[in-house]
């Protein structure tokens, strides 16, 4: 049986899509391969502690060292002791495959393609991160937020770099997938990149509650694409749809991790009584089923939106812009439009229409547990690394 050492961040018991996905891949992978895991933790001044009741024993642990003026912060840098105990163990172990978890452990499979155990490597780079920041620098574009501008540069240098070697890169989003394949031929580079989108992942709630007078918006608050979301929400689309809240007696629900204080500052200012930052729930499958639908205005994304997936886990449908659904057959399951006054047309449909807003939310169900539940996706998985690994084999022997 083939050998795989899995590098990640710490992703048991921790919410999130991309959470979601590394115990999916993790799971995957354990299941037909003799698989160890090995955790990054990122820089913190206060740095964490071992993962002493992961459920799952890590191998190794490693601490990331303060970052690089040169190098995205997102990418790790570890010291010298902990290089040599990571190409100790790939000495030990002799891996047939390295699978790293999105970019953020570039240095580790540098040095597993110059070990002479010569292990594959795949990367699951999952999203293009130098487009979400340098989305977030053309919708704000200052002195202030210049640091987006900068961490653009540095990304798009890394992605040229990772995308140049002989690794599986895999993508979630096939639009971006696509458009980094034709980037790359037009500069003669013959790379493997593949599409593995994210799965819905199966409800936990054993029957679903009422829904109440909810439009949701969640997500992790503090992030570059949710904050920009929520500016745009309270700022271009609410005063659009405001009456039709106070017609209906509906509200929208803002909940999700770390908001930003400003967040409450401008729901005061707005003068609607329509937003409520809820902030932090005990369960978001919860929140999103108790919701009429969900609402997502996202101008800044990249990979797929894992909370389609998982309003549609509950039967919720979405009202999203064209940019928020990419990567994600909604069909005409979800509202999807560009500008304000189709989204709040949307909305408003929806509104008028309670029935329709539950018809589509288990039309959306459907349609995503067929392409996106997880047994298909991990076939596609593992289609994919036995043969990346097939072919490195016949790479090393000839």
């Amino acid at each position: 049986m083939p050998r795989v050492l899995y590098i990640d961040v710490p992703f048991e018991d921790e919410p999130g899509g991309d959470k979601n996905r590394s115990r999916f891949l993790f799971r995957t992978l354990g299941g037909a391969f003799e698989t160890d895991l090995l955790l990054v933790h990122p820089y913190s001044p206060s740095p964490s502690q071992p993962s002493r009741t992961h459920r799952h024993q890590p191998i190794l642990e490693l601490q990331a060292q303060p970052p690089g003026w040169i190098h995205s912060h997102s990418v790790f840098r570890f010291d010298p002791n902990q290089n040599r105990a990571y190409l100790n163990l790939l000495s030990a172990r002799r891996y047939d495959a390295v699978v790293c978890r999105f970019h953020s452990p570039w240095f580790l499979a540098l040095g597993a393609e110059t070990h002479p155990s010569r292990p594959a490597i795949m990367i699951d780079l999952d999203m293009v991160s130098s487009r979400l920041v340098g989305l977030t620098w053309r919708q704000q574009p200052s002195i202030r937020n210049r640091w987006f501008l900068f961490e653009r540069i540095k990304l798009e240098r890394l992605e040229r770099n990772l995308l140049g070697r002989p690794w599986q890169v895999l993508f979630s989003n096939p639009i971006e997938r696509d458009q980094m394949a034709l980037d790359l031929e037009r500069q003669g580079t013959r790379v493997r990149l593949g599409v593995l989108p994210n799965i819905m992942v199966a409800p936990t709630l054993t029957s679903l509650p009422e829904a109440k007078p909810i439009i949701l918006f969640f997500g992790s608050l503090n992030s570059a694409a949710n904050t920009d979301a929520f500016r745009y929400l309270m700022r271009d689309l609410l005063p659009l749809i405001d009456a039709d809240l106070r017609r209906h007696q509906v509200r929208i629900h803002v909940a999700g991790t770390n908001p930003p204080p400003w967040f409450s500052k401008l729901i005061q200012a707005s003068g609607s009584d329509r937003v409520t930052l809820v902030g932090k729930v005990d369960s978001m499958e919860t929140a999103i089923a108790e919701s009429r639908f969900v609402l997502l205005p996202l101008r800044v994304a990249s990979g797929t939106r894992t909370r389609i997936l998982e309003a549609a886990a509950q039967l919720r449908t979405v009202v999203t812009t064209p940019l928020g659904a990419e990567g994600i057959a909604v069909g005409t399951d979800a509202i999807v439009a560009q500008d304000p006054e189709n989204l709040a047309a949307g909305i408003r449909r929806l509104l008028d229409a309670p029935d329709r807003a539950v018809d589509l939310g288990r039309r959306l169900r459907d349609r995503c547990r067929d392409r996106y539940g997880e047994t298909r996706i991990a076939g596609e998985f593992l289609s994919l690394l036995n043969e990346f690994l097939q072919a490195h084999r016949d790479s090393a022997s000839a």
